[in-house]
């Protein structure tokens, strides 16, 4: 097995983030909630064009999975002697490995999230000058040319760990 020369896991946990999610989908769930209560024990409709009751439940069980998904989204990123392995859960939920010899060259670099990649998660550059990218927060990346032509970005709250870890894991061909 080999030694893992660095390790990061990052999850979407700023405030504005959450305030967002839960102001659109955690409305959506009450009312779904209400509408089914009123409906069914007190027999009461609910607007001029009720849903049907298994309607009102599916609409509730959807905005829970995505609540769920959206609050366990987490990239996954270390480094160790056969490359950079990463995983995106739960998008991506086994490990995937750029191989060293599959990396070309690579640096840190200072990054915008919208103007470069159109947002946050998984997501591809736009006009692809940038290729693929995989961020949580920040603007800093270790950005990856690949022997292939294409070119990968992870974000990371550590780049100078994240840089070490790839030099030591490059000096090794």
């Amino acid at each position: 097995m080999n030694k893992v020369l660095f390790r990061e896991e990052q999850q979407f946990r700023q405030w504005w983030y959450i305030l967002l999610i839960m102001a659109s989908i955690v409305p959506v769930m009450v009312m779904s909630i209400y509408a089914l209560y009123m409906q069914t024990v007190k027999g009461v409709q609910v607007g001029d064009n009720p849903s049907p009751n298994a309607a009102l439940i599916a609409v509730f069980f959807t905005m829970a999975i995505s609540l769920w998904i959206t609050f366990s989204l987490k990239l996954e990123v270390w480094i160790d002697q056969n490359g950079l392995h990463y995983r995106f859960f739960p998008i991506i939920w086994k490990d995937k490995l750029i191989s060293k010899a599959e990396i070309q060259r690579y640096e840190i670099r200072k990054y915008s999230p919208i103007f470069d990649y159109g947002g946050r998660g998984i997501r591809y550059g736009i006009g692809r000058k940038w290729g693929k990218a995989y961020t949580v927060s920040g603007n800093i990346g270790l950005q990856l040319y690949l022997t292939n032509g294409k070119k990968v970005l992870f974000g990371t709250q550590r780049s100078q760990a994240i840089q070490y870890a790839m030099d030591e894991m490059m000096k090794t061909r």
